[in-house]
């Protein structure tokens, strides 16, 4: 019983902080965890040092932990019925880390960097105040474990309902669900093979497909943000289909995930599910590899993925089982680029989304999208855009 009251409080505080939000036992085994962010595996040991700091703490007492990578969480470790617990809540920031120092400092590779880069965007920057303000809720624990009650629920069922109405609902149930499966077969399709127009008139003109008012029927932002949650996921999976490389339907199915989130008006989740649409089938459209061959689809897999590390073309064709000059020939008939041309056409496209989204010095991005030298990265830039960095920027 104390367990189940302890997880529903902490439920209470997860909705107040809208932090990652943990409850382990004094063996150090999780009893709940509810997390709105997944930290990157390569720092997720931070968290569970953080539990191991925490257990070794007086108890009845709230503590701000801080850990290498500038994170921070509230810690509570409560006594209870003789036995020990301890919540966590966060990770959050005081203060917008600086990333190139840390993916400098702790030697990560770039994709480490660019994951840590993207998981930071979903972590909360809290105000001093707003430290305060959640420091003494969570000194409030015990208060807010004696209001915590069980919810009734009456199941109670009307037995003197119409036999023959009952059966044609269950036959009306029966044929909307079969159109929602049809309509998503057909969308999904619609996506898989980039048709934009196709796509959007299937969603816009039945409303069938991911309209279940009778699901959280008074949170109507609540139930369109699960809507989209669902949508993100069927269309990750029509692009994956559609033979789009998978590290770019990852980065925009991460993009949209956040937006998603972070969004709390309804009209504007409603512009999101019209441009996740456009946007999964452009990219469909613009980055499908099914008329390649097999070779070239893995050789653009690699690259792609691996576009900001140095590329070793002899282990390519070895993985292949091909020769250096086959591959490279067949890559150039099919592409019309050299695989080290291909690489920096990835490395300068990339390089122009972060000079127009972020507020990055150029010896960051050269650093990012592979060029450890600057001056270099500024040379083949101009090359490539016929600007410098800069003027592009600007």
């Amino acid at each position: 019983m104390e367990t189940s009251t302890i997880i529903s409080t902490t439920i209470k505080l997860h909705y107040i902080t809208d932090l990652n939000s943990y409850v382990l036992d004094e063996k150090g085994s999780y009893l709940y965890s509810q997390e709105l962010v997944q930290l990157p595996m390569f720092i997720e040991e931070t968290r569970d040092a953080a539990f191991g700091t925490l257990s070794k703490m007086r108890g009845d007492q709230v503590y701000i932990l801080h850990n290498e990578w500038d994170l921070q969480f509230f810690g509570y470790a409560l006594h209870y019925n003789g036995m020990k617990f301890c919540i966590l809540l966060g990770p959050f920031y005081e203060k917008a880390p600086d990333f190139f120092k840390v993916s400098r400092e702790y030697h990560l590779t770039r994709t480490e960097s660019e994951e840590l880069r993207n998981v930071a965007k979903k972590i909360s920057i809290l105000t001093g105040e707003k430290i305060k303000s959640f420091t003494s809720v969570l000194q409030q624990f015990r208060s807010l474990m004696d209001e915590t009650v069980p919810v009734a629920i009456d199941y109670t069922i009307n037995h003197e309902r119409n036999v023959s109405q009952s059966s044609n609902e269950e036959i009306n149930q029966h044929d909307l669900v079969e159109l929602r499966y049809k309509i998503e077969k057909d969308f999904l399709r619609a996506v898989e093979m980039g048709n934009k127009k196709q796509a959007l008139q299937l969603i816009n003109s039945n409303n069938l497909l991911f309209s279940f008012a009778e699901r959280f029927p008074n949170q109507p932002i609540r139930r369109l943000k699960n809507n989209l949650i669902v949508l993100n996921t069927l269309l990750r999976t029509a692009a994956r289909r559609g033979q789009v490389a998978s590290i770019l339907v990852h980065r925009i199915s991460e993009d949209y995930a956040l937006k998603i989130e972070k969004v709390d008006r309804l009209g504007k989740l409603y512009q999101i599910e019209d441009q996740m649409i456009g946007d999964y089938c452009d990219l469909v459209h613009s980055h499908s590899l099914k008329q390649y061959s097999i070779i070239i689809q893995k050789v653009i897999e690699h690259v792609t993925s691996y576009y900001d590390q140095q590329l070793n073309i002899e282990n390519l064709a070895v993985q292949n089982d091909v020769n250096v000059s086959h591959l490279s020939r067949k890559f150039k008939q099919e592409t019309g680029y050299t695989i080290t041309g291909f690489q920096q056409m990835l490395r300068i496209n990339q390089a122009k989304f972060l000079l127009e989204t972020e507020n990055l010095t150029i010896e960051e991005i050269s650093w990012m999208v592979g060029y450890d030298d600057p001056s270099y990265f500024t040379r083949v830039f101009k090359k490539e855009t016929g600007m410098t960095p800069t003027q592009f920027r600007k």
